[in-house]
């Protein structure tokens, strides 16, 4: 069917209308302010793990870990993106300090495995993480 019919039969009521049955993302959850970049990265197994040997549990901690992993100790992944954000220790810790945007929990769950390529967009307090 044509716009121009589902859009009459919408009108009469006899279907519902085309924008209903698409697909729609859930709305942002508040990341707004001062957007400062994104990157994409994969997160992998030594991304789990904190520099003292520790097991990270967090999304927000093993985000922080790729980005010391890959500006602290050069150990990045092949695939994990550069940015200009995270490059000292300074701005590095303030990411398990700000809020996260809801991750869907099997999202979170690859993230926890170390199994996952993300997509992190950094605004001013907030972190925007989707699958890449």
């Amino acid at each position: 069917m044509n716009k121009l019919l589902l859009g009459i039969l919408a009108a009469a009521g006899l279907v519902a209308p085309f924008q209903a049955a698409q697909p729609r993302l859930p709305p942002a959850q508040g990341c707004r302010g001062n957007f400062l970049g994104s990157y994409s990265t994969v997160i992998s197994a030594q991304d789990l793990v904190a520099s003292d040997g520790l097991r990270l549990g967090t999304v927000q901690g093993i985000i922080q870990q790729d980005r010391a992993n890959l500006h602290r100790f050069h150990r990045g992944d092949r695939g994990d993106g550069y940015d200009d954000m995270f490059l000292s220790a300074e701005s590095r810790a303030l990411i398990p300090r700000w809020r996260l945007q809801v991750v869907p929990p099997p999202f979170a769950a690859a993230i926890r495995r170390g199994n996952a390529r993300i997509n992190v967009r950094v605004f001013e307090g907030c972190i925007e993480v989707r699958p890449a």
